[in-house]
């Protein structure tokens, strides 16, 4: 059983994640690219057929299904990996399950193009100086200082990772809870964030295209930690930000907030009170 269970997370979490980021031919189009949508469209047909599989399966799915629902979910996987099945029709048909409509291809285009230009906004010179405070670091600085090259021990540079997989049990406590739907999208973006990395505020903020101080004031409080990784965020001069409801490295909750990121294998100064490495922003 443990077996299956680890075919299935692969499968959803990683393999067809990255066929749908190549643009593999094996599929006409890719109409999603992340784990946790790779998830619904599958469990889906092969578990709910007539239903969001929600009304058939306690969650968390890949804990409570059978031995023979974990096989059909990973053959429908692997029908989709080898072309056998049309990803395109199949997410349509989910969507027409929890009735949703699917979103045209050019909106997908266009954000992919966002994600994109993230690094380049993020780093972009302001051309009058001011003095450092919370709205100034939570929005993209005057200058980004160099990495350390050379060390062997920072994280790789953010355009060589992949978005990490998001449980789709989890992706449904978050898309089901009375959280305000801005505040769900920032948390869902927040795991798409890997281990060992972080991000900064302004780059979920030109994800989600909205600002950097509307998505700090969504992270003030999460109530899904440690799952949703709250501490990989930090200002857009690599200063620690907020954790637990205060400010920078002079915060209440500062330390902890540096013990987490260590944890991860993320370099702190703590003397200076910023991280190092590179600012990870692939968000798709």
């Amino acid at each position: 059983m443990e077996t299956l269970r680890n075919d299935w997370k692969e499968l959803y979490g990683n393999i067809l994640p990255s066929l749908a980021l190549s643009k593999s031919p094996v599929q006409a189009s890719w109409p999603v690219h992340v784990d946790h949508c790779f998830g619904r469209i599958i469990l889906d047909n092969a578990i709910g057929q007539n239903e969001p599989w929600m009304g058939k399966l306690k969650s968390p799915a890949y804990k409570n299904m059978t031995s023979e629902q974990l096989r059909k979910c990973i053959a429908l996987g692997n029908a989709i990996a080898e072309g056998k099945q049309n990803l395109a029709d199949l997410d349509a048909k989910s969507l027409q399950l929890r009735g949703k409509k699917q979103k045209p291809a050019a909106n997908s285009k266009r954000k992919r193009e966002a994600v994109e230009q993230v690094a380049s906004k993020e780093s972009k010179p302001s051309p009058k100086k001011r003095q450092i405070d919370i709205k100034s670091a939570l929005s993209p600085p005057e200058t980004l200082p160099a990495s350390p090259l050379g060390t062997s021990s920072l994280p790789a540079p953010h355009s060589s990772l992949r978005p990490n997989p998001i449980d789709p049990d989890l992706h449904h406590l978050i898309t089901t809870s009375d959280l305000t739907p801005f505040r769900q999208r920032v948390l869902l973006a927040l795991c798409q964030v890997p281990h060992g990395h972080f991000t900064t505020y302004a780059a979920i903020s030109t994800h989600l295209q909205s600002s950097a101080r509307a998505v700090g004031n969504a992270l003030r409080n999460n109530p899904f930690a440690p799952r949703v990784p709250c501490h990989r965020v930090v200002a857009a001069d690599k200063s620690l930000g907020g954790f637990g409801g205060d400010w920078g490295k002079e915060g209440k909750h500062a330390g902890e907030k540096i013990s987490l990121l260590r944890g991860d294998g993320v370099i702190v100064d703590v003397g200076k009170g910023k991280v190092e490495g590179n600012i990870w922003s692939r968000f798709v």
